[in-house]
């Protein structure tokens, strides 16, 4: 391994007996995320080391699935992806109960009434979301984005 400071190469120590055989753009992507993992609070350390245990234990196939879904992700514009960003963050940021209401409709939909869904939930504010996801009805949700509340 090249020239690094004695935490890098610490955190870098897996990777030196392959570290020769690996690409300058691999070797330089492994040394961003050692420094990512220096500036990483040992909360933030033990989230991400929990992460990538899941990862390590899901089947070669979703691993697949997953890869293909980011690199479909990263050819999207800016914008979108940004949207995307945001409205995974509000999901994310639910309570897990509200979350699980909002799968379990999901679920039972079909695939038009999904589509439906999806596209009047873009044209949501936060706060019309907010209101539509815990079942309550408002009649300016309602009347902008056609009948009845979404899941």
């Amino acid at each position: 391994m090249g020239p690094a400071h004695p935490e890098e190469q610490k955190t870098l120590k897996p990777f030196q007996d392959r570290w020769n055989s690996m690409t300058p753009e691999r070797q330089d992507r492994i040394r961003k995320g050692a420094d990512r993992w220096q500036q990483m609070t040992p909360a933030e350390r033990d989230q991400a080391n929990q992460r990538y245990q899941k990862w390590r234990e899901l089947p070669p196939e979703r691993k697949e699935t997953i890869r293909k879904r980011h690199e479909e992700f990263k050819k999207l514009p800016p914008d979108e992806q940004q949207r995307i960003r945001e409205r995974s963050k509000w999901y994310r940021e639910l309570p897990q109960e509200e979350r699980r209401m909002i799968r379990e409709k999901y679920q039972q939909m079909t695939p038009g009434e999904r589509q439906d869904t999806s596209q009047r939930f873009r044209s949501m504010t936060p706060d019309e979301k907010r209101i539509t996801s815990r079942g309550k009805t408002d009649s300016r949700v309602v009347n902008r984005n056609g009948p009845g509340p979404l899941p």
